[in-house]
């Protein structure tokens, strides 16, 4: 029978002592792991929790007096549900504001409807303002959405003193031929090429084209009854004067089945109270203008998403107006938009 080889016990106790040891620093080691684990684990949990309460929205908008304060105004709306908003606007026009967007800087900004259409999809030539909606909503970036379309209207209309809408036996578009042929029409800045072939679709029978620094101008021009004007409603809305000669823009009625009630009724003098709420959905002229929220889809809430469209409801051309009259005065976008929405319950 052999002799069984062992370890001299000095040895032997080293040697359990050192096994003992590796034991319990991979027992230490794996419990370190699993409290970095869970640690990570519940900061992870923590931050998908925190959801919205995480982010900050910011809200875009061009350098138009009016654009301005409506961005103000779904910025407050958006805070009155709770959204957290940058208290600063990100300037730029439509295309910057989608760039920005599909770089998830911007969250929402607000643009007129043919026009951001006409950037998006030169080739699609409707101009009714439920056609204009439809169609750009498909035409949008991927991840972007549009809400509902507000009765602020940027549409381009025929204005004509009062006076001679009376002689010539003129209210509508349709009618604008009746008017003395040759008339110069005055423009703010450069007359739109598609706008002015659309006049000529419906009859008008322009003479040369003048341009003139400001809606003001044109108003007074118009007034005179020695030329026609072409300007938008919203713009037409911001520059009426009680005192300036009485203007009428031509009535463009849009189709019985879209049609509203303020879309029947008859053109008022600008100096008249309401004025710029007549405002016609372009389905027999140029292209309908509507002001309407852009928003990337996935940064708004549902209940923010209804938030912004109760604003649709509530806002008017006129109302949009004489706020942007007040910012030219010197009062603040900001302000003006804090006001507007405790008027309306926003």
């Amino acid at each position: 029978m052999g002799t069984r080889w062992m370890l001299p016990a000095r040895k032997r106790r080293y040697t359990v002592r050192a096994v003992r040891n590796r034991v319990w620093s991979t027992a230490v080691i794996a419990a370190i792991m699993l409290v970095i684990t869970g640690t990570i684990a519940a900061c992870s949990d923590s931050s998908h929790d925190a959801g919205p309460s995480a982010r900050l929205l910011h809200v875009g908008a061009g350098d138009d007096q009016a654009v301005r304060i409506m961005a103000e105004i779904y910025a407050g709306a958006l805070r009155d549900v709770g959204a957290p908003v940058a208290a600063e606007l990100r300037r730029g026009d439509d295309a910057t504001q989608l760039g920005e967007m599909d770089r998830a800087r911007v969250d929402l900004f607000p643009a007129f409807s043919g026009e951001l259409l006409t950037s998006l999809a030169p080739h699609i030539t409707v101009t009714g303002s439920d056609e204009v909606y439809e169609e750009l909503n498909r035409s949008l970036p991927q991840g972007v959405s549009v809400g509902d379309s507000t009765p602020v209207s940027a549409t381009p209309q025929v204005f004509v003193a009062t006076s001679l809408a009376q002689s010539s036996n003129v209210t509508d578009l349709a009618e604008c031929g009746r008017l003395p042929e040759g008339l110069p029409v005055a423009v703010v800045g450069r007359a739109q090429p598609a706008d002015m072939a659309a006049f000529a679709a419906q009859g008008c029978r322009f003479g040369p084209v003048e341009s003139v620094g400001s809606p003001g101008e044109l108003i007074e021009r118009v007034g005179s009854g020695q030329a026609l004007g072409v300007l938008t409603a919203l713009d037409a809305a911001v520059a009426v004067d009680p005192t300036a000669p009485h203007v009428q823009a031509l009535r463009v009625p849009a189709p019985t089945s879209t049609a509203t009630t303020s879309d029947s009724v008859a053109p008022r003098a600008l100096g008249d109270s309401g004025a710029g709420d007549e405002i016609p959905a372009g389905a027999n002229g140029p292209r309908a203008q509507n002001l309407v929220p852009v928003f990337r889809t996935a940064a708004l809430t549902r209940s923010e998403v209804k938030q912004i469209n109760r604003v649709a409801g509530e806002i008017t051309t006129a109302d949009l107006a004489e706020l942007a009259r007040r910012a030219d005065a010197g009062a603040e976008p900001h302000d003006l938009a804090v006001g507007w929405l405790g008027e309306h319950g926003l």
